[in-house]
């Protein structure tokens, strides 16, 4: 899918520096570690017009997503020496010591025009140990789109320092509106850019988009039961359409034009995955009682589900080769929503603890168990971020639905606000 194929894309050009020397040599944030400590960083306000506030505004949004990112402590403008704030952006205008003796360990610098109805921010980020330079890059874009080029410049900053872009650019899919009228939105990161992707005027659910974003699956009653639809997102058709008796719900996608559904019928439960281009059906696993839930490993190996076989929901994990099915949660009466980490190592669920639902996760073959919510109330659907560091999740707060995300191992929870609705089942879009 053109992601914001309604506006102006952002155009990226000229450098991109890493500094090989410095930065394939040195990791300055290892954050899958068992703990980290995160990193002070000042960035003055960009350099611009002396009358424009919008360096002013890019700097603070800048701020913002380093701050909500997890990693980085921000230096407030105001506790930085004014000498420091008003020197140049080139290194040789840089006084490294100074930015070091206040405890501030990398510095970014950067500068705004507007020429032409064309925004230019050039960006440079050093670390101020020894003057090295981890990134030098300039975007280019319409004025309008300056908060984009933001948010891509937070990203860029988290790869030069953890290895792995950021999520600030990021768009989520997820279900918006109240009891009986639920449809299926994408939104930026940030909650800008709202997009409704249906309107049927019902309850549709367990939306999910295809690698590349050509597909939308999700499950719709908009005609009276529940059907399993898959549209093409650019087109705005339908390409397939599961209208058999019984419930259709719990999507997701196998490769880019396969996806992978729970059909329960009676006393009987499938597991199906549809190629909506080869126009294929396959029955992957069938029981007696309840299967739901299906998530697929990285590699497509291996299918988690949820199943009551042994008289509660569990999370269970098939071998998509040999057939081979493993039980996966033992501890408490309900566990469900299992999702796979992009890295293959963990996997997210949820488990009814102590009368609430808490967001948990645990190794690929169900040792390490971890609760990371534990707050008493109903959290649902965790979804890995596509780098693996971040899960997104619903939680009931004040008797609403609301989109949180944290990072894997239950650090920095922090709400996201799209809408004025329920928003549930959250995930990032491919």
């Amino acid at each position: 899918m053109k992601r914001y194929s309604s506006i102006i894309i952002i155009a990226l050009s000229a450098l991109f520096i890493f500094c090989a020397a410095t930065s394939e040599a040195r990791v300055y944030l290892d954050v899958y570690g068992t703990s980290f400590k995160k990193i002070t960083i000042g960035v003055p306000n960009f350099k611009g017009e002396k009358a424009d506030k919008l360096p002013v505004d890019m700097t603070d949004l800048l701020n913002k997503d380093l701050d909500i990112s997890g990693f980085f402590i921000t230096a407030p403008n105001s506790l930085i020496d004014k000498e420091l704030l008003d020197e140049g952006i080139e290194k040789r205008d840089i006084n490294f010591g100074s930015w070091r003796s206040m405890g501030i360990e990398l510095v970014c610098k950067g500068k705004v025009e507007v020429k032409d109805g064309d925004l230019s921010l050039e960006t440079s980020l050093y670390d101020t140990l020894d003057g090295s330079l981890l990134l030098a890059k300039r975007y280019r874009a319409a004025p309008g789109e300056w908060r984009r080029i933001v948010h891509r410049l937070a990203d860029d900053i988290l790869l030069a320092v953890t290895g792995e872009k950021g999520i600030l650019s990021s768009r989520v899919l997820f279900v918006g509106g109240a009891k009986n009228l639920k449809e299926v939105y994408t939104a930026d990161f940030d909650g800008e850019g709202l997009k409704k992707m249906t309107n049927y005027r019902s309850i549709t659910l367990s939306p999910s988009m295809s690698p590349g974003g050509k597909y939308l699956a999700f499950t719709s009653f908009k005609d009276g039961r529940s059907n399993l639809y898959v549209t093409d997102v650019e087109k705005n058709t339908e390409v397939y359409v599961d209208r058999s008796d019984g419930m259709k719900i719990g999507t997701t996608w196998l490769n880019k034009s396969t996806i992978v559904y729970a059909h329960t019928s009676g006393r009987t439960s499938t597991i199906f995955s549809y190629d909506v281009e080869g126009h294929s059906k396959k029955t992957l696993l069938q029981k007696e009682g309840i299967l739901t839930s299906p998530a697929l490993s990285p590699d497509g190996n291996k299918m988690l589900f949820v199943s009551d076989m042994y008289g509660s929901p569990q999370i269970f994990v098939r071998d998509n080769t040999s057939g081979e099915i493993k039980r996966l949660t033992y501890y408490g009466s309900y566990n469900s929503a299992p999702a796979f980490s992009p890295k293959g190592d963990l996997i997210a669920f949820v488990s009814k603890l102590e009368g609430g639902f808490e967001i948990c996760t645990m190794n690929v073959d169900g040792s390490n168990q971890r609760v990371l919510t534990n707050d008493g109330t109903i959290n649902d659907s965790p979804q890995f971020s596509p780098c693996g560091r971040y899960i997104l999740y619903s939680s009931l707060r004040g008797g609403k639905y609301n989109a949180y995300f944290m990072l894997f191992n239950g650090d920095n929870k922090r709400p996201l606000k799209f809408t004025d609705y329920n928003e549930e089942q959250p995930r990032f879009v491919p």
